[in-house]
């Protein structure tokens, strides 16, 4: 079973670099928070494997902070209450971020809280300018909702993400992560059109998060027409 020291020991691992061994610091410590940091990491390394160059930031210290804050809970992709982290990253002519627990606005007005995401540069640079403007979700590139269950996975699970990244414009790639398993949710998400759903995805299943790395760093490369 994945613990949590486990799920910390591995965004450590992934968001250190030889020249930054930053503190990491979530709002709510608990295995939920510290699955969708992980996904947050996985997302981080597929970036790099498809070529991008990518820097961590906080909302107030920028690049390179001394400690890495995870938010304890969905809020707003501009606030400065603590030095929220993100990742700018660039691969080819596309500049995004890399975001945890933000919401946004999407194509019917309604709000969305989402996991991880990856949002446009520019409109993201638009919401810190703004810090009390919701982010669209017109400029959103990717969504992931993180599941960590220790219990059964139902179906209405899916069909919710599925009814949200519907009300969230053309996403380059759109997936469901949980450590857990479920065949009704196998055959809900096989549909064609539906997000790509990862079951087992954990530290102590490496071949699992391996599968997600290498899928969304093709759908990157896609998205951004990197040969």
């Amino acid at each position: 079973m994945t613990t949590l020291d486990a799920l910390l020991d591995a965004v450590m691992t992934l968001i250190s670099t030889p020249s930054v061994v930053p503190i990491l610091q979530l709002n709510s410590n608990t295995k939920e928070r510290a699955f969708e940091a992980y996904v947050f990491c996985l997302a981080v390394a597929a970036v790099r494997r498809a070529t991008g160059e990518v820097e961590v930031h906080g909302a107030t210290s920028g690049v390179n902070p001394s400690t890495i804050v995870f938010r304890g809970g969905p809020g707003n992709m501009g606030s400065t209450a603590q030095d929220f982290c993100y990742a700018k990253c660039t691969l080819g002519r596309k500049t995004f971020e890399i975001h945890v627990d933000v919401t946004y606005i999407g194509t019917s007005g309604a709000a969305h809280e989402i996991d991880v995401s990856l949002y446009d540069a520019v409109a993201a640079d638009a919401v810190r300018r703004t810090p009390n403007m919701q982010p669209s979700a017109r400029a959103l590139r990717c969504a992931f909702e993180c599941k960590f269950y220790d219990s059964k996975l139902g179906t209405a699970l899916g069909r919710a993400f599925q009814g949200l990244v519907a009300d969230c414009g053309s996403l380059a790639s759109k997936n469901f992560v949980t450590n857990g398993q479920s065949e009704q949710l196998a055959r809900y998400f096989s549909a064609k059109g539906r997000p790509d759903v990862y079951f087992h995805v954990s530290p102590i299943l490496d071949a699992h998060a391996e599968r997600l790395i290498s899928n969304l760093e093709q759908a990157l490369r896609k998205w951004a027409a990197i040969p």
